[in-house]
């Protein structure tokens, strides 16, 4: 799961005559951007991709009909990344002059780097677990190891220390230690275009944007038809799930949508129906996965043009219509959705090797969200806070980057 920053200042926190918060968050800015719903569809979707880990881990019973349609919650991570790309464009529109670039990639670095380091942690836990006791069984199935092999492990953990792990098809090296910090590799590859990609998307009209959109989404298809035709399944499988240049498309998607988001030439209201229209078509399509068979194309593939549409639709309305999506709890889950993500595999891991009960396993679910909430205010914000003044401490932070991204928080 990408990491994102804030698409929109935070709002000062607001109190009741008895001095009490709100229970629901403001829904947007006078531009119209519906930006808490942004920040809590994150933990929706992180919260999908931990169900089907923990089921995959034996930690938790989750009927087979939801793992389906989630397809193990891959188009998950795809929607982290249209959100990802449309979160930077909202927050850096016209921030990237003179050291603006410095300070987008000192933000980066602060965004992702503490957490992920954090969380081969645990996962040194488990490897250690695995060498000593000797499991090949578990090896083979977390690991992608025949046997104990100290190079590959540590070529593996470089790997993932410098966000590389994507680019190698090969599960000795993209399995071991953290599997889904691969999307991390996805994310750095798009930060390294970013700067360019947003130029490239400003000097380009609405109409041109959607051509151009078209035409990546079906090189997005052909690409992944051409890799499950000439390669073998052992590297197809990677090359089609997580190879960065088959989800560029994804991010290119959310940089294109932040752009027709503020050209939209419409007046207030007609933002809003217009929000509305977005938003529940493409949550139709997205729902229709749990209504049927599934077919001989990824579902991340195939639902990637709605998720751009969910996401414009909840930015383009003027006042909450999913007013779940603007509970302040929601939110803040939403907040600390990126370290739920990149711990959420070394701790069910641990848990399942410390004989964690089955049936229990929706109170290791609960501990996991509860222990990444912590980890976002203890660890996670003050370290990012330190890193992007050390990094950059001459340059003015963008608007909108104050503070929860990979979503809404870059």
């Amino acid at each position: 799961m990408p990491a994102i920053e804030p698409a929109a200042p935070r709002e000062p926190r607001l109190t009741s005559a008895a001095g009490r918060a709100p229970r629901a968050v403001p829904a947007g800015t006078a531009h119209g951007g519906n930006l808490p719903a942004l920040t809590s569809i994150r933990f929706l979707a992180a919260l999908t991709v931990v169900l089907c880990h923990f089921c995959q881990i034996g930690l938790l019973a989750v009927p087979a009909w939801f793992v389906a349609a989630a397809d193990g919650g891959r188009p998950a991570v795809s929607l982290f990344f249209v959100l990802s790309g449309f979160v930077l464009a909202y927050n850096y529109r016209d921030k990237l002059g003179g050291n603006g670039v410095r300070a987008f990639y000192a933000a980066r670095v602060a965004r992702i780097w503490p957490v992920l380091l954090l969380s081969l942690l645990p996962a040194l836990a488990v490897t250690a677990w695995l060498l000593l006791a000797g499991d090949a069984t578990l090896l083979r199935e977390w690991y992608g190891l025949a046997r104990p092999d100290l190079p590959m492990l540590a070529a593996s953990l470089l790997c993932q220390v410098l966000a590389l792990t994507a680019w190698l098809p090969f599960a000795g090296l993209n399995q071991p230690w953290n599997g889904p910090a691969w999307s991390i590799s996805c994310e750095a590859f798009f930060y390294a275009l970013f700067p360019a990609l947003l130029a490239w998307v400003a000097a380009r009209g609405s109409l041109a944007l959607l051509r151009w959109c078209a035409l990546l989404w079906l090189l997005q298809g052909a690409w992944i038809e051409l890799v499950d035709a000439a390669t073998p399944p052992s590297r197809s499988g990677f090359l089609i799930a997580q190879f960065p240049l088959t989800h560029l498309f994804e991010f290119v998607l959310g940089v294109c949508a932040a752009q027709w988001h503020a050209r939209m030439p419409l007046a207030a209201a007609a933002r809003h129906r217009f929000g509305i229209v977005l938003t529940g078509v493409s949550v139709a399509i997205l729902a229709a996965p749990a209504f049927s068979s599934p077919g001989r194309w990824p579902a991340f593939y195939l639902q990637a043009p709605a998720f751009g549409a969910l996401i414009l639709g909840l930015a383009l309305l003027q006042r909450p219509v999913l007013g779940l999506l603007h509970r302040r709890w929601l939110v803040v889950l939403g907040e600390a959705s990126f370290s739920l993500y990149l711990l959420h595999v070394p701790l069910g891991r641990l848990a399942w090797l410390a004989g964690w009960p089955r049936a229990y396993g929706w109170l290791a679910l609960a501990a996991a969200v509860a222990l990444s909430v912590l980890v976002f205010l203890a660890y996670e914000e003050p370290m990012r806070r330190w890193l992007r003044r050390r990094l950059a401490p001459a340059v003015p932070a963008p608007a909108g980057a104050a503070l929860p991204a990979s979503a809404v928080r870059g």
